[in-house]
């Protein structure tokens, strides 16, 4: 949605209202998003592939905060750069 369809759709409910209590609604409502997804957890599985180094992610994922691979015994282990950040090299792409 654009802003222009958010400025229509509040005044549509709300009628012709001062643009200043237009962007307080909007930067409020953003507010609340924010706050309310960004404590939203989930668990997300993929099956790897031989020899795919990318996969696409579901795009309501914002954050990663622990990945785990299955290894041919059923056990899960971490992948160590995303539990220990501070030792992923700058420019590391692998």
């Amino acid at each position: 949605m654009k802003v222009k369809e958010l400025i229509s759709e509040i005044e549509h409910l709300f009628g012709r209202q001062p643009k200043k209590y237009i962007m307080r609604l909007m930067n409020d409502a953003l507010t609340e998003i924010g706050s309310t997804r960004q404590f939203k957890k989930g668990n997300f599985t993929e099956n790897l592939q031989k020899d795919q180094r990318l996969y696409n992610l579901d795009g309501n994922i914002i954050d990663i905060t622990r990945v785990e691979i299955k290894d041919t015994n059923g056990r899960y282990n971490v992948i160590p750069k995303l539990t220990d950040p501070h030792l992923l090299l700058k420019g590391d792409n692998t």
